[in-house]
C-alpha cells in the first residue's frame, strides 16, 4: 500500500509508542504477574510478550529480505510447526531476558524502518508453499504491526490506553480492502453465509459506509453510499468497525437493522486474522 514519509513516519512513531507502554508496563511486574493470564483467552502476559518479540523478529527479517529481492516467510519452518516455540519463553531463558529481547527487538524494527531506503510499495515475496499472509507490501507489514502492539497491549489487561486514532483510522482501510483477497488467515469460515452487509461508521460527520458482500467464494468489499441497500446494516463507531473486523471485544456495541440474524452472524462470515 502507498505511504508518503509523512505516513510512514507517523505509522512508525505510532509503533514505538504503543511499544513504549508495553515495555514499561511488563518492566514493573514481577514472575507471578508476568506468567499470569491476560485477557486473551488461553495465553499469559509471557505468552504475548514471546508473540511480539517473535514478531519483531519476524518482520525485520522479510523488511531486509524484500529490500534484497529475496523471499522470505512469517514461519520459515512452517506455521504449525515453528509458531507453539515462538509463544513461549526459550530454553533456559528467564521471563525478564524475554522482556528485555522485545525490547531489543523492536528498536531493531524500528531502525529499520526509520530507514529512507525503505520502499513502502516494495511487494514481500513468500516462498511456494508458504503463503502465511498472501501477497502484501512493506507498508502493510507496518500497520501489521501496529496492529499487533495495539491489539495485544489491551489484551495486557495493565490499564493501557485504548487503540490509537490513527491506528484505527489506518488498520480499517487496510482491512477492508484486505477482504477483497483475504478473509482470514487460519479461522474456520461459515461458507453458508451469502449476502451483503452494509458497515456504517457512526462517529464522523459524513457516516462514510462499506459495502461488504459475500456469492460463493467471491468476496467484494466497497465503499458505499450509507443509504446502500444490504441484506444488514451495521452501525459503530471506526473503532468498533475495526473490532468486529478483527475479532476483538466492543467499547459498545454496533447496532443491526434489516435482516439482524444475518448482521449479527457478520463475525462467522469474516472470523478475523
Amino acid at each position: 500500500m502507498a505511504l508518503t514519509d509523512r505516513s510512514r513516519d507517523r505509522l512508525v512513531t505510532a509503533t514505538a509508542r504503543r511499544t513504549a507502554q508495553i515495555l514499561g508496563a511488563l518492566s514493573g511486574l514481577d514472575e507471578e504477574s508476568l506468567r499470569a493470564p491476560s485477557a486473551l483467552p488461553g495465553w499469559s502476559r509471557l505468552t504475548i510478550a514471546c508473540h511480539l518479540r517473535y514478531g519483531a523478529e519476524a518482520l525485520c527479517r522479510m523488511t531486509d529480505a524484500a529490500l534484497s529481492g529475496e523471499p522470505a516467510a512469517y514461519y520459515p519452518e512452517g506455521r504449525d510447526r515453528q509458531r507453539p516455540g515462538t509463544l513461549v519463553a526459550r530454553p533456559g531463558e528467564s521471563i525478564q531476558a524475554v522482556v528485555a529481547s522485545l525490547a531489543q527487538r523492536s528498536e531493531q524494527l524500528t531502525r529499520l524502518w526509520s530507514r529512507e531506503e525503505v520502499l513502502w510499495d516494495l511487494e514481500v515475496i513468500e516462498p511456494p508453499g508458504q503463503d502465511d499472509l498472501g501477497t502484501v507490501d512493506l507498508g502493510r507489514l507496518l500497520i501489521l504491526r501496529l496492529t499487533e502492539v495495539e491489539v495485544h497491549g489491551l489484551d495486557l489487561g495493565l490499564d493501557l490506553p485504548d487503540w490509537s486514532a490513527l491506528f484505527v483510522r489506518e488498520a480499517l482501510q487496510m482491512r477492508l480492502a484486505w477482504l477483497n483477497t483475504r478473509r482470514t488467515n487460519h479461522r474456520a469460515v461459515d461458507a453458508s453465509l451469502e449476502g451483503s452487509w452494509l458497515l456504517v461508521v457512526t462517529d464522523e460527520p459524513d457516516r462514510p459506509a462499506y459495502e461488504v458482500s459475500v456469492i460463493g467464494n467471491k468476496v467484494t468489499s466497497r465503499s458505499a453510499s450509507p443509504d446502500s441497500p444490504a441484506r444488514a446494516v451495521i452501525a459503530a463507531s471506526c473503532r468498533d468497525l475495526l473490532a468486529l473486523l478483527l475479532g476483538r471485544p466492543f467499547a459498545e456495541s454496533p447496532q443491526c437493522s434489516g435482516d439482524t440474524a444475518f448482521g449479527e452472524a457478520f463475525a462467522a462470515a469474516f472470523p478475523g486474522p
